[in-house]
Formats: C-alpha cells, sequence, structure tokens
C-alpha cells in the first residue's frame, strides 16, 4: 500500500515537471520571437535611414549638373613688331590649346577651324576684328549658339632675343617671351581673370630652341590657369564615416571624365542668404584620393571639417564642390619665376 501511494506520488511529480518543461520550452520560444522581432525592426529601421540617405544623395546630384564647359580660343593678336612673327603667335596659341586638351573637362573650341566661326576672321587681320563692335555683336551670338560659357584671348607682347657668352666663352642664346592670357565671360561680358607670362629661356644650340622651352612650359602651365580661372563645380553625394563615426571622405560628383586627379583639392560650401543676396561659404576642405568614372572619393582635411560637412549635409543642406587648385601648384609657381 505505501509502495503504491509512493509510485503515485512519483508519477505525480514527474507530470508537474513534464508541465514545468513544457512551459519553459514555451516561454522560451516567445522570447526568442521576441528578440527577433526587435532584431528584425531594426534591421528595417536601419534600412529605412539608407533609403533616406540615398534619396538625399539623389536630391543633392540633380541640383548641381556637373558638365565639360564649352570655351572659345580667339585667335591670338601680337604688338606689331619686326621681332615677333604670326609664325610664333601661332606656336604660342598652339600650345596653350594643347595645355587646355590635356586638363580635360572643356570643350575648347578653336575659332579659326570651327566651320561658322572661322568665316568671322576670314580676310581681316585678327587685331581689326577683335576690335569692330560689330564683329562683336555678330561674334557673341555665334559663341552663344555654340553653348559656350567662356571666351580665352591671348595677346603675345614681347619676343627678344640676344646672345651672350658663358663663363667659357661660348655663345649663349636667350630668348625672352612676354604674353597674357584674359578670360571673358559669356554672360555678361565681363572679364573673370587676367594672367601675364614672363619667359626668360637659354640655350646653346639656337633662338628657336630657346623659344620651344618657353612653349613647352606654357602648356604645361595652363593646368594651374584653368584651375585658376575654370572653376569645375559639384556637389556631395555621400559621407564615408570611420569605426568612431568621424567622417573621414566624401563622395562627390564629377571623375575621370572631368580631368579630376589624384591631389586635386576642392572648397566645400554651403549657400546662406543675407537679406535679398544668397552666397556661397566655405566650411570645410577635401583631396581627391581616388578618381572613378562619375565619381571622385575624397580625403576629409580637418576632423572639425569633418564634423561641420557631417552636421550640414544630415540637415539635408546641398553641399556644393569647387575646385580649388591641385597640390605642389604653388611650389611650381615659385619654380617659375626661378627660371625651373
Amino acid at each position: 500500500m505505501l509502495f503504491d501511494i509512493y509510485l503515485y506520488k512519483f508519477a505525480l511529480r514527474q507530470d508537474q515537471i513534464g508541465y514545468y518543461r513544457t512551459q519553459k520550452r514555451k516561454h522560451f520560444t516567445i522570447l526568442s520571437l521576441t528578440l527577433i522581432f526587435v532584431k528584425m525592426k531594426k534591421f528595417f529601421k536601419s534600412a529605412v535611414m539608407i533609403a533616406a540617405a540615398i534619396f538625399t544623395t539623389v536630391s543633392a546630384s540633380a541640383q548641381v549638373e556637373v558638365s565639360k564647359e564649352v570655351v572659345i580660343i580667339e585667335p591670338f593678336t601680337f604688338s606689331k613688331s619686326k621681332t615677333i612673327t604670326e609664325v610664333e603667335r601661332d606656336n604660342l596659341r598652339s600650345a596653350v590649346m594643347s595645355g587646355f586638351s590635356k586638363v580635360g573637362r572643356f570643350h575648347a573650341v578653336d575659332a579659326l577651324t570651327d566651320g561658322r566661326l572661322s568665316q568671322l576672321f576670314a580676310q581681316r587681320p585678327y587685331e581689326d576684328v577683335v576690335n569692330d563692335t560689330n564683329w562683336q555683336t555678330e561674334s557673341t551670338s555665334a559663341y552663344k549658339a555654340l553653348n559656350a560659357n567662356k571666351i580665352l584671348k591671348g595677346h603675345l607682347e614681347l619676343i627678344s632675343k640676344y646672345i651672350k657668352k658663358n663663363d667659357e666663352g661660348k655663345n649663349v642664346y636667350h630668348c625672352d617671351v612676354n604674353f597674357t592670357l584674359q578670360v571673358f565671360s559669356l554672360a555678361d561680358g565681363t572679364m573673370v581673370g587676367s594672367e601675364s607670362y614672363k619667359f626668360q629661356e637659354l640655350s646653346l644650340s639656337s633662338y628657336t630652341d630657346a623659344f620651344n622651352t618657353a612653349i613647352r612650359k606654357t602648356s604645361k602651365d595652363m593646368v594651374q590657369f584653368c584651375n585658376k580661372f575654370f572653376k569645375m563645380q559639384s556637389c556631395v553625394l555621400e559621407l564615408e564615416s570611420d569605426k568612431k563615426g568621424a567622417v573621414s571622405r566624401v563622395v562627390i560628383s564629377g571623375g575621370s571624365e572631368m580631368g579630376i586627379s589624384n591631389g586635386t583639392i576642392f572648397k566645400v560650401m554651403i549657400e546662406k542668404k543675407y537679406g535679398p543676396k544668397v552666397t556661397r561659404i566655405e566650411v570645410g576642405q577635401v583631396v581627391a584620393k581616388e578618381v572613378l568614372d562619375g565619381v571622385t572619393i575624397c580625403n576629409v582635411t580637418n576632423k572639425k571639417e569633418g564634423e561641420v560637412i557631417k552636421q550640414h549635409f544630415n540637415e539635408g543642406q546641398t553641399l556644393y564642390v569647387e575646385l580649388e587648385g591641385k597640390r605642389g601648384d604653388d611650389l611650381k609657381a615659385f619654380g617659375r619665376l626661378l627660371g625651373f
């Protein structure tokens, strides 16, 4: 009898244990489903945030269209002098055009070879044509028909050739070349900027060799000239952060097709309104690190500036980007002054 009672209590206990285990499994299953739901909720929330970021990127790129600028390169003029020939003037102009083509972000239109424009210069000296009021009106109309934004004018002022003896008593051929380049806006006719060049070259062989050295340097200097007077404008598409959440890189619109190269410096700006006037204020600088087709990945040069860029970007503001120059440009310019 006692044994039967023991068996009954043992069986009852086992049923309770089984029931407890069953309930525990149920609670565990509910807890697991709850955790999965929370994780899925966070995932979908992140997905929505990413989608929102993508939308912001599309909106920013749509406001700033990056395209190659059309520039009209007019025939160069030169000071009336027996020391300057038309061939030398044309060689100088060819060097300038070659330098523009190497920059890569222009559609440079040669006014002497374009079908409609070449007729404007036919049968008249360049110097007479460019100073004629009627011609200026007609040419401006033709330029605008080509969707041109700016005009490049050049004037060759001086070519001086002379010989000096070196320490060994040998002839050294010197050639000084002075010229000026001017950029004008077709929108209002104002001068965007002007740059004067003075080269003093020498050769042990001939004047021609010394002159050709000046021509080669002219072509190379066009990169700095274009960076100064033809500011490529773009916008920030995306921000990239490091492990600590600080903005380390930005992605901008425009890449190899616009002639951008590693080391190119860009200003990052926002628009600010003062009364009826709207101006752009610089909030930081970035440097091109990886140039791709259509976009360029840039490094942020200053952490504090990176935080400012991040703040404005997250607020939905368009971050405008403008080409500032390239690392080493100042050193190159200094070298030119020293004759290198």
